[in-house]
């Protein structure tokens, strides 16, 4: 593992997918509103952060990969405060398109008592038109030694029948992994990528079974690798995860996470560890297990926010301590 953590410093990594912009509102609840049975909560701090597809590239660069982010956002405000934050990041935005008929979509939690009181989307989920497909295609494929592409399918409308076939086409002839963070909407169009990483309720909706067991995890990734052609990774939360490698064994990974704060933004920890360490030729399995400490370490967190190469490493170095107090009954 810790060879594996080695090699991902400068993967090239395309990141294609709808953008979000997230922002908190943070406050104190002490009181009930007069006008409705509603908490009323006291500002005390207001934060941005990149959300959807630019989290996946943030996730990325913290873990010492180099991501190249496509995407979409209107002509607002809104996309100056979202190029602001992905630039900190020393992301580049030249793969990302102003589209004036959209608007920069945008996700606004509001915390209060330490929990999410409400959330308030704000987007336009119409397709783009058929000339942005072609720019990001383009652009994508000027890029020299590119190691994986990682489809982060929000459903917002970047993500098309006609992009996801031409990267599938490209990725099989070009050798490139291609990893889709999928959405059921659009189940119909992933056939042939290298992975595909539902969550539970999206492995349900993609499977048509009814996930309650351990058995269903099993047939319902069965029936998703053969729908796809592809291998699948269920992200099961608490349950871990499961994963299913073509002409392989069915395994189960059970969770790394101590303490559960907040799993926004968890899906995103994953693809980008998975497609990182895919990238250094890692195993399914232990690329699962790299990306299965990576997302304990994410919900520990509050708020959409990457983690850090260090902070993995760590948790693979108490892991493999753990693994060693375990086989030796705990004495040293």
């Amino acid at each position: 593992m810790k060879d594996i953590l080695k090699k991902f410093k400068n993967q090239k990594i395309a990141v294609i997918g709808d953008l979000i912009l997230d922002k908190y509102i943070y406050g104190e609840v002490d009181r009930i509103s007069p006008e409705a049975p509603v908490p009323i909560v006291r500002v005390m701090k207001e934060k941005y952060v990149p959300g959807g597809a630019a989290n996946v590239a943030a996730n990325i660069t913290t873990l010492g990969g180099k991501p190249y982010l496509f995407g979409i956002v209107g002509n607002d405000q809104y996309k100056d405060i979202l190029f602001h934050k992905i630039e900190e990041l020393n992301i580049s935005t030249s793969g990302i398109f102003i589209d004036s008929s959209k608007t920069t979509t945008r996700k606004t939690r509001i915390i209060g008592l330490n929990q999410q009181l409400l959330r308030i989307d704000h987007e336009n989920t119409d397709y783009i038109e058929s000339h942005l497909e072609e720019e990001f295609l383009l652009k994508l494929k000027e890029i020299n030694d590119l190691s994986a592409i990682i489809v982060s399918d929000y459903a917002k409308g970047t993500i098309t029948k006609q992009i996801i076939l031409q990267l599938i086409q490209f990725s099989n002839e070009s050798n490139i992994l291609l990893i889709i963070d999928p959405k059921p909407k659009h189940k119909d169009w992933y056939t042939g990528s290298t992975l595909i990483t539902p969550n539970k309720k999206e492995a349900q909706e993609m499977s048509g079974i009814i996930i309650e067991s351990e058995d269903n995890f099993i047939e319902a990734g069965k029936e998703l690798v053969k729908q796809f052609d592809s291998n699948v990774i269920i992200t099961a939360g608490a349950d871990g995860m499961y994963i299913f490698e073509k002409s392989k064994k069915s395994q189960h990974i059970h969770t790394a996470a101590k303490e559960v704060y907040d799993v926004s933004g968890a899906g995103d920890t994953v693809v980008a560890t998975l497609a990182l360490a895919l990238s250094c030729q890692a195993s399914l399995n232990d690329a699962a297990i790299l990306a299965n400490q990576a997302a304990g370490i994410k919900v520990g967190k509050i708020g959409t926010t990457p983690i850090f190469l260090e902070e993995l490493k760590k948790k693979v170095q108490e892991n493999k301590l753990m693994n060693t107090l375990f086989e030796s009954g705990g004495e040293q």
